[in-house]
């Protein structure tokens, strides 16, 4: 057994046996993760999504939050070359950067930045879209999320009002009458089966009791919620009337436009732009209101003839960071107060701002001519305002064929609310040396003032579906506020009030009211309430009554009745004789306080213009 070399056994102890134990599971678990590291790493670069080759000089489709966005939007300026070649000068900011209101008890909406390593869809509309997003990126996603979801509902007895704009078609197949009601898009509201078998197709989204025993198919969609943008918020230490950021150390304009379905609302966008002197000083904010439903022709307020990625010299292309857009389903519209609420949240701190409709021209040099007759009322609290010009009145190059304009002081009761007339054009006289003139009224159609006055009177919230009872509740808050009625010295904003080309009238948010017929009425009984009627609870809209009420610098008894307006007795006097005989504004003009901030009303007696009225 010599020649054999016994192999020797070594025995382990227990400790070296747990030992190596834990180091085949420690190699084990650092293999695993070295594997699912490479995998995921591959996965990442097979699905990450490709840069567009513009997005190397715009602004993605949203930011982390709308405070940065903001800042962005007044740094732009500073930046030397503009896409196309042009030269901007630097914004001159005195004061703190605009901010945007948080702690305000509102849900604060944050706009999307998509994560290029999360492949999930966003779960919101974003409240603020640059314009530079809609001409130069890819907005797809957006208007995918605002598409709603439709169908129709199970028969039931009654009939669905109106007709369609092409008319009501009848079937006799139902599949095909589903199928035609959705080819019509948002003009079709559902079915009405008028007889056994016969399906006609109907514009109203309600279905109402019938005598003669007709069937109706509704058809209902649910849409996404999109919230409006958070208020502007004024930067601590600084007081509201010193609100106003510049470009090139000169004053910036703020333009709200609320566009319903207004095919004209680009050619009001061109307009601001093309006609203005200084158009870098001018920013935009628009309310789109088009309809997502499937087959709707609604067009989109910005768009160009080619893609600004091909041709970035266009006119909107050239000015797409000015602009700002917030898009919602016309088909979730309440009214005109809805999209002009919201158009005030899109103000993030310029100089002045002005309102005009989405079927507005402008004149020519506009921008200059408005600052300058708001300078020359010496009155920082001054809001011009009437109803526009005819387009008629404007030649194709924005010159004014005549110096005039419309002056506001006629009214009448229409049911429960007072409703402001058109009046004839004047012309001012020299003596007035181009100041705007003093007048109790305030139009929608083109107002323009300090930027402070979105930031004390924005648009009330809840005025759903209301029409007549917007202007005099404006009129009434902001005289209370402080602020002082004047129409321009001649005007500078012209209005379309004719038919679109082709002879048709866009739609109007009028096509809502089957769903929300009582909407109009809570709406008036919320303006009567706010002008101290006993109006019951519960019979208006009573969501943030007292942000939008009246203000404490003047007494809304005195403003009432120094133009007789009586909604106990719904009693108007004619104010125009006050008004156009400069009665009015010789009388209150010198009463301008010396720091400029109002026309100061105490002792002013509430008969001063009509004697012997008795109110109610």
């Amino acid at each position: 057994m010599e020649g054999i070399r016994r192999r020797r056994v070594l025995r382990a102890s227990p400790g070296d046996i747990q030992r190596k134990e834990r180091e085949k599971v420690k190699g084990t678990a650092l293999g695993l993760m070295l594997f699912f590291i490479l995998l995921f790493g591959g996965i990442i670069l097979i699905y990450k999504p490709k840069k567009s080759p513009t997005d190397s000089d715009t602004a993605s489709v949203s930011a982390p939050n709308l405070e940065e966005r903001v800042k962005k939007a007044a740094e732009w300026a500073s930046a030397r070359m503009r896409r196309g070649g042009g030269k901007v000068g630097a914004i001159s900011q005195p004061s703190p950067s605009p901010a945007i209101s948080a702690g305000t008890g509102e849900e604060q909406p944050q706009i999307i930045q998509p994560d290029p390593n999360n492949l999930q869809p966003p779960v919101e509309i974003p409240s603020v879209i640059m314009g530079e997003d809609i001409l130069f990126g890819d907005i797809s996603h957006i208007k995918n999320m605002l598409k709603p979801k439709c169908r129709f509902m199970e028969r039931e007895s009654g009939y669905i009002g109106n007709c369609p704009e092409n008319g009501c078609q009848q079937f006799s197949d139902l599949e095909l009458a589903k199928l035609a009601c959705v080819h019509q898009g948002s003009n079709c509201g559902g079915l009405t089966e008028i007889k056994p078998g016969v399906y006609e197709t109907r514009a109203d989204r309600a279905i109402s009791p019938s005598e003669a025993g007709e069937f109706s198919y509704l058809r209902k969609c649910e849409f996404i919620d999109v919230k409006p943008a958070p208020f502007y918020k004024v930067p601590n230490g600084m007081d509201i009337d010193d609100v106003g950021f510049e470009v090139n150390r000169q004053p910036t304009i703020y333009v709200s436009v609320a566009s319903y379905r207004d095919p004209r609302c680009t050619g009001t966008v061109e307009s601001l732009f093309s006609r203005a002197l200084h158009p870098e000083r001018v920013f935009v904010g628009i309310v789109q209101q088009n309809s997502a439903i499937e087959g709707s022709t609604d067009k989109e307020c910005i768009r160009t003839e080619v893609p600004c990625s091909e041709k970035p010299d266009q006119l909107l292309c050239r000015f797409a960071k000015n602009i700002r857009v917030h898009m919602v389903q016309a088909e979730e519209s309440l009214g005109p107060t809805f999209g002009r609420h919201r158009a005030d949240r899109l103000y993030w701190g310029e100089t002045y701002a002005l309102q005009v409709d989405a079927h507005s021209t402008m004149l020519k040099n506009w921008d200059e001519e408005a600052i300058l007759q708001h300078k020359r009322t010496r009155n920082d609290y001054a809001v011009m305002t009437n109803y526009p010009s005819d387009v008629q009145a404007i030649d194709e190059n924005g010159v004014a064929k005549w110096q005039s304009t419309p002056m506001m002081c006629a009214s009448h009761f229409e049911g429960e609310m007072l409703r402001f007339d058109s009046n004839l054009e004047m012309k001012m006289p020299q003596r007035l040396q181009g100041s705007p003139v003093l007048q109790p009224f305030w139009g929608a159609g083109a107002s323009f003032s300090r930027g402070h006055r979105l930031i004390r009177v924005p648009y009330d919230c809840c005025l759903n579906m209301m029409f007549t009872g917007e202007e005099i509740s404006m009129a009434t808050r902001m005289w209370t506020h402080g602020y002082d009625l004047y129409t321009f010295h001649h005007s500078v904003v012209y209005h379309q009030y004719g038919p679109i080309p082709g002879g048709k009238r866009p739609p109007m948010f009028w096509e809502n009211g089957s769903a929300h017929k009582k909407d109009s009425h809570k709406s008036t009984n919320r303006v009567l309430r706010l002008f101290g009627l006993n109006i019951p609870e519960g019979s208006y809209w009573d969501k943030d009554f007292d942000k939008y009420g009246l203000g404490d610098r003047r007494p809304m008894r005195l403003y009432h009745r120094l133009f007789g307006v009586d909604f106990k007795r719904k009693r108007v006097p004619d104010n125009c004789q006050v008004v156009t005989s400069f009665k009015f504004h010789d009388a209150m003009a010198p009463r301008l306080r010396q720091n400029g901030k109002g026309i100061d009303y105490t002792g002013v007696s509430e008969d001063l213009f009509h004697k012997g009225i008795e109110f109610g």
